[in-house]
């Protein structure tokens, strides 16, 4: 794995999110929806409300959703350690606003103060080199 997959997981990660965010929204609006027919409301048995299947497909993606969070926050945290290792405070400030904070390349360019090409052709590659250079000393 490069040094750019292996920091591209947290943007990965955090689109998936996005993506289930989506889907938790959807079923949400199906479990609330005041339109429901009769078979789908929750049924009583022995005078408790069971949960209806709307209600346990959001339950379940809620769940979903948490555990990938947590995911994103590990992977987070597991990189963050290795950035913490990167000497020029504008390389990690590149490498934070990218893959931590999932910023556009101009937004990045900006929070450095460099140029759009610059830092796409020039600071990104050697942050990249940076970052394989710290992954192979903690290997050893």
């Amino acid at each position: 794995m490069t040094a750019k997959e292996w920091l591209m997981r947290a943007r990965k990660q955090e689109e998936r999110i996005i993506a289930l965010q989506g889907s938790k929204q959807r079923a949400y609006d199906r479990a609330v929806s005041t339109t429901a027919r009769p078979r789908e409301v929750c049924v009583i048995s022995g005078g408790k409300a069971a949960p209806d299947e709307k209600n346990a497909a959001y339950i379940e993606l809620c769940e979903e959703i948490d555990r990938q969070i947590d995911e994103l926050n590990r992977i987070r945290a597991e990189i963050l350690h290795v950035i913490r290792g990167v000497q020029d405070s504008t390389l990690a400030t590149l490498l934070i606003e990218y893959y931590i904070n999932s910023k556009t390349w101009e937004q990045v360019a900006v929070a450095i103060h460099y140029s759009y090409s610059d830092t796409v052709q020039k600071k990104h590659p050697k942050a990249l080199r940076t970052i394989e250079q710290i992954v192979k000393v903690n290997k050893k």
